[in-house]
């Protein structure tokens, strides 16, 4: 007969692939927010060699439009990141407090 009460070993397993994915997700938003991040230093070195040489005002206007857009999305993403890592380990300490209740 199968025992009742499950061992601390077996409630860690099972929050694993629950963590192995929260892990994932956040490389996957990390490697984002690179990207993003690379996206603006690449839109500051047009606005900047713009400003160097004779161009359209509409031009340099709708690059640093473009870039704000993008710092916005960039700092909401930071802020998610935060906020899931928060989460992550909030649970892992948790589970950690929790102690495996004795067999019988």
């Amino acid at each position: 007969m199968p025992s009742k009460h499950r061992s601390q070993r077996e409630l860690e397993s099972e929050s694993e692939p629950a963590d192995q994915s929260a892990y994932e997700a956040l490389t996957d938003l990390s490697a984002y927010a690179l990207t993003l991040d690379a996206e603006c230093h690449r839109l500051d070195d047009r606005i900047f060699a713009l400003a160097e040489v004779e161009s359209s005002v509409m031009e340099r206007r709708e690059l640093l439009r473009e870039r704000d857009e993008i710092s916005e999305e960039l700092s909401a993403l930071r802020h998610t990141i935060t906020s899931l890592q928060d989460q992550i380990r909030e649970q892992g300490q948790a589970r950690g407090r929790r102690r495996p209740r004795e067999r019988r």
